[in-house]
């Protein structure tokens, strides 16, 4: 396949149920994260309300607060950010450095609030496990390993600043205890995340080969003839739209269906495989390259008058007519050669049919008039009978 990126068509529902797995997940993840953040504040407002044993100090709630806002702002602003940067696939480094950014203020968040609740007392202490196997979810381990181990360190750190220096080894194994749940907890969690990222791994290549089949020709890799269509509709477009040339060469092998009955159609199809690779390696990455049915191929070139296609084409003959192919001299002419017709815009025509239905012409009179030729639409060739 060419290495060129290019638009795909509609994708098949085998394609729609894999892309539909990894979206729904990241979708559950990112409204868990909502969620959380949400849950928390209620839970530490309603704790305080009805236990008495906090005093809610608006001041420390605002600043609470607005870390949070801070964080889905940022958040929204890079997202923003990413989509302009690339209108068909959001940026993925942003976008996990974002999550990054949001998991830090989640942290940073959670702490105060266990801080402002009572410290290691607080009801509020068990989220940071909930808070770390959503981690292990949304980021590689190693970024979801140092969030746990910052989460203990605020765990020590809220305890040492409430307990002061009248720690008991009792306290201490508490702590400790606490850290290496969490410690497992992130263990778990990576173990059972490594598991579903090995499949949505699976479930990518399982897209990415739906789509190539989509667009490809199983024998020779070039696109197949749906995609030429929807290729050269988009190219046609472009070069209306800039005022740029565009032309179209179509070919077939000569005598293609003796070659089948001579050698077989096993060395017809290693034929046209090999016609494929001397194409590719004759045209330009920016030429679009497509089997069309049968022995035809067609290429479109962006940006090319019918001079520049000439050259290209007659390159390609030359190649391979100079090529060794098993059994070639069992053909008529001694040899295996290319018949070429060449259509430009707009000179030769404004539509697609036109160009194609020219292009065509010319290479059937390239044929009539002895193969192994290129020939460039005239509109004198219109008088020549093709039968």
């Amino acid at each position: 396949m060419q290495k060129e990126k290019q638009l795909f068509p509609d994708i098949d529902d085998p394609q729609e149920l894999a892309a539909d797995l990894v979206i729904s997940k990241n979708r559950w993840l990112t409204r868990s994260r909502a969620l959380y953040t949400l849950f928390i504040f209620i839970f530490f407002i309603a704790y305080a309300y009805f236990s008495g044993a906090v005093d809610i100090n608006l001041r420390e709630i605002l600043l609470t607060v607005m870390l949070s806002l801070l964080g889905n702002l940022l958040f929204i602003l890079v997202l923003k950010r990413s989509i302009k940067i690339s209108s068909s696939e959001v940026n993925r480094g942003a976008l996990s450095s974002l999550t990054m950014l949001q998991l830090d203020f989640d942290l940073v968040v959670l702490a105060l609030l266990i801080f402002f609740s009572g410290g290691f007392e607080s009801p509020l202490l068990v989220f940071f496990v909930f808070y770390i196997v959503m981690t292990t979810f949304l980021v590689e381990h190693k970024k979801a390993l140092k969030n746990t181990l910052a989460a203990i360190a605020l765990v020590a750190g809220i305890f040492l600043t409430h307990a002061g220096f009248r720690v008991s080894s009792k306290d201490i194994t508490s702590l400790v205890g606490f850290g290496f749940i969490l410690l497992f907890t992130y263990l778990v969690s990576a173990y059972l995340s490594q598991s579903l990222r090995e499949n949505e791994r699976k479930l990518r290549e399982l897209l990415e080969k739906f789509r190539e089949q989509s667009v490809t020709d199983g024998l020779t890799g070039l696109y197949n003839q749906t995609h030429f269509f929807l290729l050269f509709n988009l190219q046609l477009e472009r070069a209306r739209r800039y005022r740029t040339a565009l032309s179209l060469i179509i070919f077939d092998v000569d005598y293609f269906k003796n070659y089948n009955d001579s050698n077989g159609h096993i060395a017809g199809s290693a034929a046209l495989k090999k016609v494929g690779q001397l194409t590719q390696k004759v045209f330009r990455a920016s030429d679009i390259l497509s089997k069309y049915g049968g022995d035809e191929f067609v290429i479109i070139l962006p940006n090319s008058d019918k001079i520049g296609a000439f050259l290209g084409a007659e390159r390609l003959r030359e190649t391979v007519e100079h090529t060794s192919f098993e059994g070639g001299e069992t053909q008529p002419l001694g040899k295996v050669t290319l018949s070429l017709g060449i259509a430009s815009y707009p000179e030769h025509g404004v539509t697609t049919k036109d160009i194609l239905d020219r292009a065509d012409k010319a290479m059937y009179v390239a044929k009539e008039s002895g193969r192994n030729k290129t020939v460039i639409y005239s509109p004198d060739l219109e008088e020549i009978s093709v039968d």
